[in-house]
């Protein structure tokens, strides 16, 4: 009977220490001051009030320029944390736990003037912003995602708000491989941010 009892309790300090061990191994630390959140099956929570971070760009690839077919025919709209902003800028890397958060937001057509959805406003002819339409985040954590060059990919729905609650790592052929194929560093397409991550020269 001891010795069930000592085998009982051995077990489980094994089990305790394997549980550490990949407890540790699932954490490293961010660099970050608004952290991704994770649920208990590893989900990315949405990021709560995510407009309020900083925005570094916008890139657009609308249905009009692209045969009435585009991959993501809105703008993309793209956050990110202000410690993360503040240290691309000091050493040119993303810390760990940098989050691209981005939210589509649609052309605006209704009413549009022409059929490529161009539409003529007081300051011309040109493409406007309209409705939100989805959100997709990646977090740079090289301890969940060593397997994709250090970076998840999740998609919250490409649909009206609002997005959901938390979303699942993407499988790499869905994000992840394009970014690695194509993106200019770190995994991230930086050059359409560029103007806003670089300081203004001074007067």
């Amino acid at each position: 009977m001891k010795l069930m009892i000592v085998v009982a309790g051995a077990a489980i300090l094994a089990g305790g220490a394997v549980m550490a061990a990949a407890a540790a191994k699932d954490k490293v630390k961010y660099g970050v001051d608004y952290k991704p959140q994770w649920t208990e099956n590893g989900e990315l929570k949405q990021p709560e009030d995510f407009r309020r971070l900083v925005f570094i760009g916008s890139p657009l690839t609308p249905n009009g320029l692209n045969d009435g077919a585009a991959g993501f025919p809105e703008y993309h709209n793209v956050y990110v944390q202000p410690k993360a902003f503040e240290a691309y800028r000091k050493s040119g890397e993303w810390p760990e736990g940098t989050m691209m958060i981005k939210e589509l937001q649609l052309v605006k057509t209704d009413d549009s003037n022409f059929e490529d959805g161009s539409r003529l406003e007081p300051s011309g002819r040109g493409f406007f912003p309209g409705v939100p339409n989805g959100m997709d985040v990646s977090v740079k954590d090289s301890s969940r995602f060593a397997d994709t060059n250090n970076w998840g990919y999740f998609n919250f729905g490409h649909n009206a708000p609002p997005y959901a609650a938390s979303a699942a790592a993407a499988p790499a052929e869905a994000c992840a491989s394009c970014h690695i194929a194509n993106a200019d560093e770190d995994m991230v397409f930086v050059d359409f941010y560029k103007g806003v991550l670089d300081p203004l020269p001074k007067p």
